[in-house]
C-alpha cells in the first residue's frame, strides 16, 4: 500500500498515528510500505545528478565490478558524497522518516548503513535472495527472549526514490509477506532460494517495488527480492539507508546472543561501541565530513533515533563504501 505525507504532516515532523500505525500492520503483515512526498525536489536533483555523475565514472571502466559479479551485471552498490552540500536533512535528519523507523524499531534504533543502488541501462536479473536472516533463530529461542514466531524484524531498509522507480527502469522484484516464511532458519550458509521453487511458488506471485519520486519503500530486508533489468536509456538511482534496533550490538546490526556481559555493559555505557567482525568492541559509526555536521546537530531526533555518525576532515566516498563507516577517512579531524 502506498501512503501520502501531507504538507500538515512534513510541518510538524510526524505522521498521523492512525496512519502510522496502519503503515506498521502493513509493513508487519505484507514486508513493505511506500510513503510519498518525503524527499524534495531540490534534494531530488542535487542527488541523482552526483549519483549519475559517480556511476558513469564507474561505467568508465571495461571491467565488472565485484558487486556486479557477485549479484548481477549492471547492478551498482555505490558510496555516497559525505559533504555538503549532498548530505540532506530530508534525507538524513528527517522526522518523518525517523517517526517510522521509531514505530517498526522501536525507540533507540540506529542508521547503520548509508549507500547507493544504481541499475544501469542494459542490467542483467539477480538472483533471488534476501538480505538478512532472522535475528532468533528458532521458536524456541524467540520465547527465551519473549519474542513472537515468526520474529519481528530488527532491521529496516529504506529504499529512496529520486526519479520514478517503474517497471521499465528496473523495479525490483518482490515476493510480499515472504519475511514471515521460517523454514530459511533451518537453511545451512549460502542456500539459495532458486534451490527450492516449490516453496516460492507458495509465496507467488511477485510484485514490484515502484516508487514514484520523492518517496521511500520501507522494507524487510527478510523479503525476498531481486533487481531486474533496467529496459531504459537511462541511470537508476535508488539510495539505500537501513536502521538497526537497538538490540542489534553488531556493527552491522545483527543481534549477538553469546555477547559477554562485560561488552554489553561496556555498549550500554557508550553508544558508539559494537561489536566489530573481528569479536571486539570498537567505533561502530559512519563517517561523514565536517562540512555536513550540521545537517545532523541542526536538527536533533524527535524520535529517539540514533544517526550514529562521527565527522573528519576528508572522505573519498567511493572507496569502502561496504566496510566500517561506509566511506574511507582520508583525514580524521
Amino acid at each position: 500500500m502506498t501512503y501520502m505525507c501531507t504538507e500538515s504532516e512534513l510541518s510538524q515532523g510526524k505522521l498521523d498515528p492512525e496512519k502510522l500505525q496502519q503503515m506498521g500492520d502493513d509493513f508487519r503483515n505484507r514486508g513493505y510500505a511506500v510513503v510519498t512526498g518525503l524527499i524534495s525536489e531540490e534534494s531530488q536533483k542535487l542527488l541523482m545528478d552526483s549519483v549519475v555523475e559517480d556511476a558513469e565514472q564507474v561505467r568508465a571502466s571495461s571491467e565488472m565490478t565485484p558487486h556486479e559479479k557477485h549479484t548481477g551485471q549492471g547492478h551498482l552498490q555505490l558510496g555516497l558524497r559525505r559533504s555538503a552540500p549532498y548530505v540532506r536533512p530530508d534525507l538524513l535528519a528527517n522526522p518523518i522518516i525517523e517517526s517510522i523507523i521509531a514505530e517498526v524499531l522501536g525507540e533507540g534504533a540506529w542508521l547503520g548503513f548509508y549507500n547507493g543502488n544504481v541499475n544501469m541501462p542494459g542490467s542483467t536479473f539477480q538472483p533471488l535472495h534476501f538480505d538478512r536472516p532472522f535475528s532468533w533463530r528458532s521458536e524456541e529461542q524467540a520465547a527465551e527472549h519473549g519474542e513472537d514466531w515468526p520474529p519481528r524484524t530488527t532491521t529496516l531498509s529504506c529504499s529512496v526514490a529520486f526519479q520514478d522507480i517503474t517497471v521499465e527502469n528496473g523495479a525490483t522484484e518482490i515476493y510480499p509477506g515472504s519475511h514471515r516464511e521460517t523454514e530459511v532458519v533451518t537453511w545451512p550458509s549460502g542456500e539459495r532460494l532458486s534451490n527450492h521453487p516449490e516453496l516460492i511458488e507458495s509465496w507467488a506471485p511477485a510484485s514490484r517495488m515502484e516508487i514514484p519520486a520523492g518517496g521511500i519503500c520501507f522494507r524487510d530486508p527478510r523479503m525476498w527480492h531481486r533487481g531486474m533489468p533496467n529496459s531504459s536509456d537511462g541511470v537508476r538511482p535508488m539510495i539505500a539507508l537501513t536502521y538497526h534496533a537497538a538490540v542489534g550490538r553488531h556493527w552491522r546490526g545483527a543481534v549477538v546472543h553469546d555477547m559477554a556481559s562485560e561488552d554489553v555493559a561496556r555498549c550500554n555505557a557508550d553508544p558508539v561501541l559494537r561489536l566489530m567482525d573481528d569479536s571486539k568492541l570498537g567505533d561502530g559509526r559512519l563517517v561523514f565530513e565536517e562540512s555536513a555536521r550540521a545537517v545532523f546537530e541542526d536538527n536533533p531526533s524527535l524520535h529517539g533515533i540514533s544517526r550514529n555518525v562521527r565527522f573528519v576532515t576528508k572522505v573519498d566516498h567511493t572507496l569502502d563504501a561496504h566496510l566500517l563507516g561506509g566511506a574511507r577517512v582520508i583525514q580524521e579531524a
